[in-house]
């Protein structure tokens, strides 16, 4: 009995071996070097003007809606004429009296003019009475300038359109008064339209030196050639982004304004990428890295990457990498050197 119990303690039971680690991959694609940024915009008119009354008063009619389209001397609205005609008659009657003012100073200087002549007046009073002229000619042509600039306001009591386009906000009902210069109409200008957009500062020093195109999300598959018309000079304090506007060079029939669109940012590149999700980084010495399944698919190495930039969830690789290698993409912080690994499939639900 004591030797059987001896060969049951010299008897060894091997542990079993560890299954392999499911691992989810995916397969690398070398492309161009070339990148694309994408940032949401909106189309809009390169014109937009707020029109408002040269003149105030209250609103008796209004004869656009939002949306109508306009023409150069289409009536827009019109204030209540009452005043502005009142303070016509009022500088017609002035003048009037300015008028008869200069007749009667130029009798008197007439019949003044010929006494001295004679010597039966004093060169003073001569003097003085052709001062009085002058006088009364200076306030006629002070008084047809005012007299101009009633008619004018009296004119302006009609507001009009001064170009083609299209009237985007109305802010002014009748019954309103309004003041001199306030904004009653948004009127975006009939021709060229834009895309604007807010671009983060990483990528400002970029527009300049890339292909920018739009495209609309209610028109899928048409890309709308653009150029960089204008750039904010500082950041936005909210957002800390640039306002670019992407003038557009031949958009399509049907394109309204305020439409959603996407700025397409394609920055050219040297030699070929790989993009690839973040959630394959690792690191190796402090530096970035990659594991990367061996031919058999039942290993994993640890490779060194070099990167180019981030997009969305994605990854862009300089080197380190080859066509055709398996990249691991999930739980590389679980793995090491040595550890047996299988891929991953998804299950056929």
């Amino acid at each position: 009995m004591a030797l059987a119990l001896t060969g049951c303690d010299q008897t060894t039971v091997a542990a079993p071996a560890a299954p392999p680690t499911p691992v989810r991959v995916e397969t690398v694609k070398l492309e161009p070097a070339s990148r694309v940024q994408r940032y949401a915009a909106v189309i809009r008119p390169r014109i937009e003007a707020d029109i408002g009354f040269r003149v105030g008063g209250k609103v008796v009619e209004r004869l656009v809606d939002v949306g109508a389209p306009v023409q150069a001397g289409t009536p827009l609205a019109r204030l209540d004429p009452a005043d502005l005609d009142a303070r016509v008659r009022a500088a017609e009657a002035q003048r009037r009296s300015a008028l008869a003012l200069a007749a009667n100073a130029k009798s008197e200087f007439a019949r003044y003019a010929k006494l001295h002549a004679k010597g039966w007046a004093t060169a003073q009073e001569y003097d003085k009475r052709r001062a009085a002229v002058e006088t009364a000619d200076a306030a006629i042509r002070e008084l047809d300038a005012q007299l101009g600039i009633a008619r004018d306001n009296a004119r302006y009591a009609t507001l009009i359109a001064d170009g083609p386009g299209r009237v985007t906000s109305v802010l002014v009902e009748p019954g309103q008064v309004v003041s001199q210069g306030q904004t009653v109409f948004r009127i975006a200008r009939a021709g060229e339209l834009e895309v604007l957009a807010n671009v983060p500062e990483s990528q400002v020093g970029m527009l300049d030196q890339s292909d920018l195109t739009a495209e609309l999300w209610s028109m899928p598959g048409i890309s709308i050639k653009g150029r960089l018309r204008e750039l904010a000079p500082s950041a936005d304090a909210a957002t800390r982004t640039y306002q670019a506007r992407i003038a557009l060079d031949a958009p399509p029939p049907g394109i309204q304004l305020g439409m959603t669109a996407s700025l397409v940012v394609t920055t050219a590149g040297q030699g070929d990428v790989a993009r690839l999700p973040m959630t394959a980084l690792a690191k190796q010495d402090g530096k970035p890295a990659m594991w990367v399944l061996n031919a058999e698919g039942n290993g994993v190495a640890l490779r060194p990457i070099g990167i180019g930039g981030y997009s969305g969830d994605r990854v862009t690789v300089l080197d380190g990498l080859e066509q055709g290698d398996r990249v691991v993409t999930a739980g590389v912080h679980k793995l090491y050197e040595t550890q047996k690994v299988r891929v991953w499939t998804e299950p056929v639900r």
